[in-house]
């Protein structure tokens, strides 16, 4: 057993504690998480970005979800640590997991966590899952036991915010503000409690540096019908907001916790239960009516403005021209530069970077050379970093953070001969991609319609993917944004016209190699009232693989015809060498 587990057990003995539950939160629910966060990674050896460990005094266990199959089966080889994949058959839940153990105990239960990382959602709903037991169940909520394993843990060093510009943000703070309050009005709520990180930013047009690779700083909001408090840690603020924030009061990261306790009987908190943690959730008196849903915020900010998106087509045709030139540079030198995928991805970032609108990469580039590519959300390290050899498949995740916008795109590449599986693999991931980039969606569609459309395509070839097909992108703030989101038998939220949002199919050979094929897109309504989407990467697919016979000629017509616009798009934007190359890539099939 890993000597951190052994140590967190000592501990655990200590405090009374049966059960330790690690998920991969922060104070605030976020997905990505400042490296003081990574206590679960640290404790489990996983470092996957979505995962939860619990840890008994006999065994130690870790959920995680399809994405990461794979490489949580290496990395918890010899951890003791046993792999839960979510989602399998026979494959209990967290907490119908903890109900087996607790009902199995003769004595009181106690099962423990970090009340400040875990959300209410999620305590609620263990609760419930519990209730009945034949066991009384205690939690123990004040326990950061893995941060007093964690000896040289990194500290939380915030950075200053910086403004984002209104021509960037497309509406001011204080019509925001104004929007927010009158959606309050309608729901009969006193306070609105912003807990999560990107609803803060896009509030107040601010970005910061708490977090890699998501411009945000660590905050809350409380928001009334004449007030708007916000709460940030000492640094964050060093130089005063701006002028245009003169309305809002600053006040200690942790005064959240004695404010919310102090809200006046009778009155009505709007509070998010995904996003608000299990401390403070239990900070609102008793005397205080809550009304959990999505905030105003998080729905305002799914539906992008004409001046966002306009910064997002801007952000994309600028990232098709770092990509572009990554792809000839891989092509062109793959026999006579060594290279692997750290080297790769180390490539790609300085193609980003030296744009002066591109500030940071919008999470760590997945690079994935043969069998590493099967894995779905593969990142290299120095242990695992694979020499990139002049055949095959690299699959490359990756994308960028630029002052209009967020990018995000997956290319499959070939970098040599490729075999014919490859081939009609690559063709059957690519006809699911184009099923949802020519897909209608009519009135009362939710979304699933679309992922079953590109499900069937590659059926006939015997492939599928475990994994949703779109997520949400935010402007200057996550890659992944909710509420928004497609996956097998089921859509988050409805779909709109103003969302933008991924279109990712993708088929993976367990020790043989992965297709992912990525484009953002723009919803829009047409005129006839139905909901299509609109490409905004601006990327050539891989020519090398596109089996033309397997394509219907509505397919041929839309990959010619993207391939069209791409060349005429950033033709003006490149070099005369790298334009002839592109004018190849993007000839008509």
């Amino acid at each position: 057993m890993k000597k951190e587990i052994v140590e967190l057990r000592k501990l655990m003995t200590e405090k009374g504690i049966d059960a330790y539950f690690v998920p991969s939160g922060d104070f605030h629910g976020s997905e990505y998480v400042n490296a003081f966060f990574r206590t679960r990674a640290f404790l489990s050896g996983f470092t996957g970005s979505a995962g939860e460990l619990l840890v008994t005094s006999e065994g130690a266990w870790l959920w995680t979800d399809g994405r990461y199959f794979l490489q949580a089966s290496k990395q918890l080889q010899g951890s003791g640590i046993e792999l839960m994949k979510m989602g399998e058959e026979g494959v209990p839940s967290v907490a119908d997991f903890l109900r087996e153990l607790a009902d199995a105990s003769d004595k009181d239960y106690v099962i423990g966590f970090d009340g400040r990382v875990v959300s209410s959602k999620f305590s609620k709903a263990l609760s419930e899952k519990l209730r009945g037991s034949d066991t009384n169940i205690v939690f123990s909520i004040e326990n950061d036991l893995g941060g007093r394993v964690w000896k040289d843990r990194p500290e939380i060093v915030p950075s200053k915010v910086w403004d984002l510009p209104v021509s960037s943000a497309g509406v001011d703070t204080a019509d925001k503000i104004e929007a927010i309050r009158a959606e309050m009005k309608n729901e009969g709520a006193d306070c609105l409690l912003i807990t999560d990180l990107m609803e803060s930013a896009w509030i107040l047009n601010l970005r910061a540096d708490d977090v890699l690779y998501t411009p945000v700083f660590f905050s809350f909001i409380l928001l009334t019908c004449d007030e708007v408090k916000l709460y940030v840690m000492d640094g964050t603020i060093a130089d005063g907001l701006p002028e245009r924030l003169s309305f809002v009061e600053v006040r200690a990261y942790e005064d959240i916790y004695k404010d919310i306790a102090s809200l006046p009987a009778g009155s009505t908190l709007w509070l998010d239960p995904a996003t608000c943690n299990c401390a403070l959730y239990g900070s609102v008196p008793e005397t205080v009516s809550k009304h959990e849903a999505l905030t105003p915020a998080a729905l305002m900010k799914m539906i992008k403005n004409e001046a966002e998106i306009k910064g997002m087509k801007r952000a994309h045709v600028l990232d098709g021209v770092a990509v572009t030139k990554f792809i000839k540079w891989l092509k062109e030198t793959s026999e006579t530069v060594q290279k692997t995928e750290i080297s790769a991805s180390e490539k790609l970032k300085e193609l980003r970077l030296s744009e002066p609108e591109c500030f940071d990469l919008s999470f760590e580039t997945i690079a994935g050379y043969g069998p590493n590519g099967a894995i779905i959300h593969y990142s290299p390290t120095p242990g695992t970093d694979a020499e990139v050899k002049p055949e095959g498949f690299l699959l490359v995740d990756s994308g960028g953070q630029y002052i209009g916008g967020t990018t995000d795109i997956t290319r499959t590449i070939a970098v040599g001969p490729l075999s014919e599986k490859m081939i009609e693999d690559y063709t059957y991931v690519l006809k699911a991609h184009l099923a949802m980039a020519m897909f209608r969606l009519a009135p009362g569609m939710d979304g699933v319609e679309i992922d079953e459309a590109a499900r069937a395509e590659m059926s006939p070839a015997g492939l599928d993917f475990n994994h949703g097909i779109s997520h949400g992108v935010g402007h200057v703030l996550s890659v992944h944004e909710g509420p928004n989101g497609i996956r097998k038998g089921f859509s988050a939220y409805p779909l709109k016209a103003g969302m933008i949002m991924s279109n990712e199919p993708g088929a993976y050979i367990e020790g043989g190699f992965g297709v992912r094929i990525e484009n953002l897109v723009l919803f829009k309504e047409d005129e006839e009232g139905f909901i299509v989407n609109e490409p905004i990467t601006c990327v050539p697919y891989e020519r090398r693989a596109i089996r033309k016979d397997l394509l219907t000629d509505d397919q041929l017509r839309y990959v010619n015809d993207y391939h069209r616009w791409v060349r005429e798009t950033l033709t003006p934007l490149l070099d005369s060498e790298t334009a002839a190359w592109l004018a190849a890539e993007t000839a008509e099939l």
